[in-house]
């Protein structure tokens, strides 16, 4: 298979959205046409992944955020960005990145998240358009759980998406919880559209001290269980699709974002 027939295939599964204008969804690096001989899937392009590509053969890296999201004015192979643009042309490695199309599609990071949130029917929780077969496409989503109490439910978020901490913004942790809004990723945008559509809590990551106030005067507790878990989801299902196609096939699900609480 060819890098495009590669796009082509998750396209057709995923269901994948229009991306965002200021996105940079796609082919990073590479060629539409070059036979793809192996396949590491991971959110983010680091020295670590591309490191481990090289290591374990393969030839196209599909990552949920873009690698260039700017443009480039110069290659400077002193600086980090400079040399893994280097090891990966050098290693015959493409880079392709589905981001905001990922996040929007109709079965893609929400349909995933959700699943883990114990959630079997959704609706979008924030529309970005809709297409001439009436498809809706947006991100997030608003569905009901199996009646719970905020501790007791984001104690399961954080146990089904194997989380090492979480943040709870709640006036009530004994609070009912039944209706849950969820966006996989920075979800502060939608906080709006979780208290219009009277949301018990708010399942995302990336929450400021104003966002989670503000959600709160408007009685809407929080679950932040962190960009990184809210979208780890999605390589799952990237692998179940790519399986039958890949036999070298890996994941890299390590958080390369090092966080220590003390």
């Amino acid at each position: 298979m060819k890098v495009n027939d590669i796009i082509d295939l998750l396209n057709e599964k995923l269901k994948l959205a229009n991306q965002e204008n200021w996105d940079n969804s796609g082919l990073q690096i590479g060629d539409y046409n070059g036979e793809v001989e192996g396949i590491l899937l991971a959110l983010d392009i680091s020295e670590e992944v591309v490191d481990y590509a090289i290591k374990e053969k393969v030839n196209l890296i599909i990552t949920h955020h873009p690698f260039l999201f700017s443009s480039i004015k110069c290659i400077n192979l002193t600086t980090l960005q400079g040399s893994l643009i280097s090891a990966l042309i050098k290693n015959n490695i493409s880079v392709v990145s589905f981001h905001t199309s990922l996040d929007a599609a109709l079965n893609g990071m929400t349909k995933e998240l959700a699943k883990k949130l114990g959630v079997t029917e959704y609706s979008v929780l924030h529309q970005y358009y809709i297409d001439e077969s009436n498809n809706i496409f947006g991100f997030g989503g608003m569905g009901f759980v199996e009646k719970s109490t905020i501790k007791k439910y984001a104690n399961l978020v954080k146990e089904n998406l194997n989380c090492d901490t979480i943040k709870v913004f709640s006036d009530d942790l004994n609070k009912d919880v039944y209706k849950v809004a969820f966006c996989g990723g920075s979800g502060a945008d939608f906080i709006e559209d979780a208290i219009k559509k009277l949301a018990d809590v708010y399942v995302t990551g990336d929450i400021k001290y104003h966002d989670a106030q503000y959600a709160l005067n408007n009685n809407l507790s929080i679950i932040d269980a962190g960009h990184f878990y809210t979208e780890n989801v999605i390589l799952d299902k990237l692998y179940e699709i790519l399986l039958p196609k890949i036999k070298n096939l890996k994941k890299f699900t390590k958080n390369t974002v090092i966080e220590h609480v003390f």
